[in-house]
């Protein structure tokens, strides 16, 4: 049912021509006709695609005629307010398309502590962020980064209290963004599936070195990353100490960052450490993407 090569390529061509029609147009007759020729070939090209996602859910409560519906209305309200995806909906129309500062924010809080989760029986994933009340002027700037694009809640995220294991009682803030079918690559990039523990582990992508970004970087760096002494660590726990190994080389290749490994204590994983005398080269490629209230995590550089 996926839809034919040859048709694809009809309705990009006739995309490309709507596009320069709205473009180029000198009245608005002709801007008119490019605008609205642009949204239909948008409407058909995601259409099949679409109905064929749909037919894999178990359950649909709303029509095909509706859905195609939400979708027009989705496409008018990304138009207005220049979000990929404005309001609820169903995964697969939420298609982006995501620039590069949300995607390398994602990455970067991904390598960090966002978690990538498959919902919609596989068809869509979202982000799941938490973050301590000792971080929240970090996760409130993620919040509104995120919010303003009109991938998540509006609402300002609530303290939430937790008991963990042993008693101990911790507050933290919690959020999530809307399904996207388009966020289902990153996923696959960050998480294989355990067969023993039947769920999925994070790993480090294979094509991380394309994605790493001084964005990412910065945003990995604010998420996980602390002074120490006169140089810095990141926190890399969850990843396994040949993986820290590859970020080592990926850093050195990419930013000519010199970094190592270095152990957490027994059974805690490894960090990343960055030599102190990368630190002024680390800073200069970060700092401009980072929050102020966070520069003391970079020291005196």
């Amino acid at each position: 049912m996926a839809m034919h090569t040859q048709r694809f390529f009809s309705y990009l061509s006739a995309f490309t021509f709507c596009m320069l029609l709205l473009v180029c147009g000198d009245n608005l007759l002709v801007m008119f006709v490019g605008w609205e020729g642009e949204h239909n070939c948008l409407k058909w090209c995601n259409i099949e695609n679409n109905l064929f996602l749909y037919s894999q859910l178990p359950i649909i409560s709303k029509t095909i005629d509706e859905d195609i519906n939400d979708f027009n209305n989705n496409f008018n309200n990304n138009v207005t307010k220049g979000s990929p995806s404005a309001g609820r909906g169903f995964a697969p129309l939420k298609i982006g398309p995501h620039n590069i500062d949300v995607i390398s924010i994602i990455i970067g809080s991904t390598l960090g502590d966002t978690h990538l989760e498959k919902r919609s029986n596989g068809i869509g994933t979202r982000l799941k962020f938490v973050q301590s009340n000792k971080n929240v002027e970090y996760l409130m700037w993620y919040h509104k980064f995120f919010s303003d694009r009109g991938y998540c809640n509006p609402n300002t995220p609530k303290l939430m209290r937790r008991i963990r294991k042993k008693g101990e009682i911790t507050f933290e803030y919690n959020i999530n963004s809307y399904t996207y079918a388009s966020f289902n690559w990153i996923h696959e990039m960050f998480y294989t599936f355990d067969e023993e523990q039947k769920r999925y582990i994070k790993i480090l992508p294979k094509n991380l070195e394309e994605f790493l970004t001084p964005q990412a970087l910065a945003v990995w760096f604010m998420d996980d990353g602390s002074k120490l002494r006169e140089s810095a660590r990141i926190a890399t726990n969850n990843f396994t100490k040949e993986e820290i190994e590859t970020l080592c080389l990926i850093l050195e290749r990419k930013y000519n960052i010199k970094a190592s490994v270095q152990s957490s204590g027994k059974s805690k994983g490894h960090i990343l450490y960055i030599y102190k005398n990368s630190m002024e080269n680390f800073s200069k490629i970060v700092k401009p993407f980072m929050l102020p209230s966070l520069y003391y995590k970079l020291g005196n550089y």
